[in-house]
């Protein structure tokens, strides 16, 4: 019987957690060697594909590159053709939001690669509301942020981590029943329409963060969603707050700030690679502290971004929970472990 992440042996779980911090302050130097626009994109994508399994790793960074290729090539190409038309583009955000969230719990092989898919999609297509010029540049930046963040973490992986033994591989969650697609699919869809609307008629900032957000939030089990939206800005506080109080001690030289940042995830890897009921807070720990410690081609030089892009991802789970609590039935405490019913799905970022 395979163990559980959350039993693995102390060594391998610190190993696990030196190759994600390493991964991910190598992954920004790299990025900002490149010139690169925004290197916490491939902080991020570092931070989330890291893990203590090795084969595993390889599998999702393989998904997020094909998903990402896949949805910058296609975000491109439909932004472009909608640009200048704001009822078009609300309807390519819906049909966008919908058949991304279809194809997350509805398909049986590749989730994880659509799920991806439609993020970078949703990048590309909410960068054409706020600033359609050069398109060609934002999505190409994208891809390369992503790519060198998974790639550097792929490297960490098998220069740290010690392969473990195979076995045999667990069962895929199930897809969701039609009726419960078709559900998600138009919460999906009508989160990502009212994501820009909320923010031309309420000024709230970083609308991009509002609708990834959400977007990655929803959940077929609205208990379970409304738990991860809770693990989600508990760990988004509490990494916003490590990542202040780092630069408040004046980590914003490189070496301070390596350390600062790699520290903290470090801690935070504990909770992000164990698997237990609480992994998510250790995941949004992670994400929170590079928005807070990455910014530009080195460590940022004014805290207004980062609390911006917080701030962003605060108000896309409120709305979200909006809207999922108007559609999703709450299901009974044990409907989850009937037998034959679908398991609510584990986040994937």
């Amino acid at each position: 019987m395979r163990p559980a992440p959350g039993d693995a042996p102390s060594t391998e779980m610190t190993r696990a957690g030196l190759a994600a911090a390493l991964g991910v302050v190598l992954a920004v130097l790299l990025a900002v060697r490149l010139g690169l626009e925004d290197p916490w994109w491939a902080a991020i994508s570092a931070w989330i594909v890291s893990g203590p399994d090795r084969r595993a790793v390889l599998a999702k960074g393989g998904q997020r590159i094909a998903g990402t290729l896949l949805g910058a090539g296609g975000g491109y190409l439909v932004a472009g053709l909608a640009a200048g038309q704001p009822w078009l583009q609300a309807i390519l955000l819906f049909a966008l939001g919908a058949f991304g969230t279809r194809q997350r719990f509805g398909a049986r092989r590749f989730a994880i690669a659509w799920f991806y898919a439609a993020v970078t999609a949703l990048l590309v297509l909410m960068q054409s509301l706020g600033a359609p010029g050069d398109l060609d540049a934002f999505a190409r930046a994208r891809c390369l942020e992503i790519l060198c963040g998974v790639f550097v973490a792929t490297l960490c992986e098998l220069a740290l981590v010690a392969p473990v033994p195979a076995t045999a591989p667990r069962s895929p969650t199930p897809a969701a029943p039609p009726a419960d697609a078709a559900r998600l699919a138009l919460i999906g869809g009508l989160v990502l329409l009212l994501v820009p609307l909320a923010w031309a008629l309420l000024d709230l900032p970083a609308a991009t963060q509002m609708a990834v957000s959400a977007f990655i939030l929803i959940d077929r089990d609205l208990g379970t969603q409304q738990a991860r939206a809770r693990q989600r800005l508990l760990g988004c506080a509490m990494g916003g707050l490590l990542g202040l109080l780092a630069m408040g001690l004046g980590a914003d030289a490189l070496l301070p700030w390596a350390v600062g940042l790699g520290g903290g995830l470090l801690l935070f890897a504990r909770l992000h690679h164990g698997g237990g009921p609480q992994a998510y807070i250790g995941t949004q720990g992670g994400v929170a502290l590079v928005m807070t410690m990455v910014s530009g081609t080195g460590p940022p030089d004014s805290l207004v971004p980062a609390l911006q892009r917080l701030a962003g991802i605060g108000c896309g789970t409120l709305l979200l929970l909006l809207v999922s609590r108007l559609l999703l039935p709450p299901r009974p405490a044990s409907a989850g472990r009937r037998r034959g019913e679908a398991r609510p799905s584990q986040p994937v970022a």
